[in-house]
């Protein structure tokens, strides 16, 4: 079978989005990796049952803007690998991370 690639984007927080992500995802797959590209965009590899694409999808466009699909007719429990790219619109690019002081 052939790997699903979805684009979406988000104007929320880019934290908010992913934990929402997350949760809907949990409901129907399974992440099995997830790569952050600054605070710009976020790829997520998702494995699911093929009878469930459909309803995740559904699922996903409640929460995020994402590129229309074409629904499958099945009822297959075999496993398809979805690549799922969001976009963050509150994205700068220079995402930097303050590392605390330490006393000592």
């Amino acid at each position: 079978m052939e790997n699903i690639f979805w684009t979406g984007y988000s104007n929320k927080d880019r934290y908010s989005t992913i934990a929402a992500l997350q949760t809907v995802v949990a409901r129907y797959a399974d992440i099995v990796d997830c790569k952050l590209f600054s605070d710009i965009a976020v790829n997520i590899t998702i494995e699911i049952e093929e009878r469930n694409i459909n309803a995740l999808f559904n699922a996903l466009k409640d929460n995020i803007g994402i590129s229309e699909f074409e629904y499958l007719s099945s009822i297959s429990a075999k496993e398809r690998t979805i690549y799922l790219n969001v976009s963050f619109a509150q994205g700068s690019g220079n995402l930097t991370i303050e590392t605390p002081a330490v006393p000592g």
